[in-house]
């Protein structure tokens, strides 16, 4: 079973952030062995995340482990631990629900955006002109569709973003980057027992999360005869084998 909690490091959910704008949704979500739903999203960077692949893809990068769409059978449990470690996660009909606005100033009280950050989102805007402004269901960011009919821009609490007429995504990070919250553990942690040095024994296992990413990275990457998806640690297809 999954150990949801067990996902803290930030610097391998930016990893799999990276992984996902490089290679794009379709050939990450191929990547990773999971089909294209919309059911839920991180909202981050350059735009909507796939909650349960990019799960999957910082869990591996943090431990080194491969988890297939089976061993993820739902969002929910993702979504909750990426909600806790500070990012925002929205459903599908997060849009859906949306508040539509007549500028840009009368969306900033349903949004938590830095005032640091407000200078650098108006000389962005200056350059365009929106028929509509609006704020999703979440408050997660500041949606902004340009009157020539172009895909919307994404103004959030530390990013701008928006798509290419061809999809692909467009953005930067605002200067004042907001803080992501800590959390202590629920439960006090006990040391292990220690053990004599002569009875110790040392393990080849990288230790850190660091380690345990690089050592995955270098695994060679095996894929399925028959869909050509990259195979688990496991070797089993979750596309093909029952």
């Amino acid at each position: 079973m999954v150990s949801y909690s067990s996902l803290t490091d930030h610097s391998a959910i930016s990893q799999a952030f990276d992984e996902f704008d490089k290679l794009g949704r379709e050939l990450f979500l191929i990547r990773y062995g999971f089909k294209e739903v919309n059911e839920s999203f991180v909202i981050a960077r350059s735009g909507r995340y796939d909650t349960r692949a990019l799960f999957a893809a910082a869990y591996e990068y943090q431990t080194g482990d491969a988890l297939s769409a089976r061993q993820i059978s739902g969002f929910a449990a993702a979504a909750t631990q990426f909600t806790a470690l500070g990012y925002v996660v929205v459903g599908a009909n997060d849009q859906k629900d949306r508040q539509r606005f007549t500028s840009f100033d009368a969306c900033l009280s349903h949004v938590r955006i830095p005032v640091e950050n407000l200078p650098a989102i108006r000389e962005f805007l200056a350059r365009g002109i929106y028929a509509e402004y609006y704020v999703p269901a979440s408050g997660a960011y500041i949606g902004l569709k340009p009157r020539s009919g172009k895909p919307p821009h994404f103004v959030a609490a530390g990013y701008i973003a928006h798509r290419e007429e061809d999809g692909r995504a467009r953005g930067f990070d605002l200067p004042y980057k907001p803080a992501l919250p800590r959390f202590a553990p629920s439960k006090p942690i006990r040391p292990a027992a220690s053990s004599s040095p002569s009875t110790r024994v040392k393990s080849n296992k990288p230790s850190t999360p660091q380690q345990r990413a690089a050592a995955a990275a270098e695994r060679p990457v095996a894929y399925c005869d028959t869909c050509f998806l990259a195979l688990p640690a496991t070797g089993v297809c979750p596309n093909c084998d029952d």
